[in-house]
């Protein structure tokens, strides 16, 4: 039997981001199971690159419909694009469509209604959540408005990374009361060796956006306000904590930081170069104020790493008996949590645990026992 999908994703290689690595790890999963895929994005490729993603059974098709007149651009450039996944799905009969974002309410505003019956929408991030119904920046009043309006009640099959905004968005964003089915499906990660190199003292290791919108979100100003804290006990530790970050408070963060000799700061990095760092570090913090799941912290699980993170989103199903789950927005809390892994007196099995999190609950095939039940659901609408 020829499987087919079709997976819209609104950013995809080559663009480097936990975003495009996630999607990356889906439509590979697809591919093991044996499906033709077609992935459409909108992210065109410049003529001088090739596709990073070759399979023989993988087609990428970079659509991105312009008409340079702004706000009726804006609903061409969605009807164009719908108009073009019922074609491909006419002409291929595609057992499912998988769209990886919520932040395109004017597709599915567009997209036929017996489409929607066979089209999975899957929120992936805080951009379609916590943003999208708490953001005052215009794009995201737009986006608000374009679902209260126009597509709250299309939805039929919605999908999230994890349980905390598949509720979200069931609550705030879509109708539910119009919903077939609900789902998740997480995000995954491999494995990776653990280190056997010794160093001394504990390393932590921290990365973040560092725009206006990701500095509050990753909860960089709670970092400060906890180091400030606890300086005089990290003065004489041996500690050593790395933050990797980009954007427009960089420069600020920088300045902040230099009263505390134990923190190294570092621009920008490749993946491998985090994955290496990951695999050096003892604990990684993440003290979001609100997170998907994201895949920097699932790395730091599969590269065996004791955590501190936040009770918000996707953050919340990974801390189990591996480190300390804190309150966000809460930096006494986040202290306290720092001064508890210094002075662990095992954190080998905390950081055992994170392994085995990553086994049972983010490897690729528990993300297919998932991708089965909405293939199953689908499937009997259809």
């Amino acid at each position: 039997m020829n499987k087919r999908v079709l997976v819209y994703c609104p950013v995809f290689k080559p663009t480097e981001s936990g975003y495009t690595h996630a999607f990356e790890a889906l439509i590979t999963n697809f591919l093991d199971h044996g499906y033709t895929v077609h992935v459409l994005t909108p992210q065109h490729l410049d003529d001088t690159k090739k596709e990073v993603m070759q399979h023989e059974r993988l087609t990428v098709i970079r659509y991105k419909p312009t008409l340079n007149i702004w706000a009726v651009g804006l609903f061409y450039s969605y009807y164009m694009l719908a108009k073009r996944m019922v074609y491909l799905q006419q002409h291929n009969q595609y057992d499912m469509v998988f769209c990886e974002t919520g932040d395109d309410p004017l597709l599915y505003f567009f997209l036929p209604k017996w489409f929607l019956k066979q089209t999975v929408v899957r929120f992936h991030s805080t951009s379609d959540t916590e943003y999208l119904h708490q953001g005052k920046h215009f794009k995201y009043r737009l986006r608000r408005w374009f679902w209260s309006l126009l597509s709250s009640s299309r939805i039929k099959h919605l999908c999230a990374t994890n349980h905390y905004h598949l509720q979200y968005a069931a609550e705030r964003i879509v109708n539910a009361k119009h919903l077939l089915s609900q789902h998740v499906v997480t995000n995954t990660v491999p494995v990776y060796p653990t280190s056997t190199t010794t160093h001394q003292g504990i390393h932590f290791f921290m990365l973040g956006r560092m725009d206006e919108e990701g500095y509050k979100q990753k909860g960089f100003e709670d970092l400060l306000q906890a180091l400030s804290l606890i300086d005089t006990h990290l003065q004489h530790a041996h500690v050593k904590i790395t933050i990797v970050g980009n954007g427009t408070k960089y420069g600020d963060f920088k300045y902040a930081i230099k009263r505390f000799p134990y923190v190294s700061l570092y621009h920008e990095m490749s993946r491998d170069q985090v994955l290496h760092l990951l695999i050096e570090t003892d604990v990684v913090i993440l003290p979001s104020r609100y997170e998907g799941v994201s895949m920097f912290a699932l790395e730091a699980l599969a590269t065996s790493n004791a955590v501190i993170y936040t009770a918000t989103g996707g953050l919340i199903d990974m801390v189990k008996g591996n480190g300390v789950l804190i309150q966000p927005n809460h930096p006494k809390e986040l202290a306290a949590a720092i001064l508890e892994m210094l002075s662990h007196t095992d954190l080998e099995v905390l950081k055992q645990q994170s392994k085995a999190i990553a086994l049972n609950q983010y490897a690729k095939e528990v993300q297919w026992r998932q991708l089965e039940n909405v293939l199953a659901e689908v499937t009997h609408v259809k």
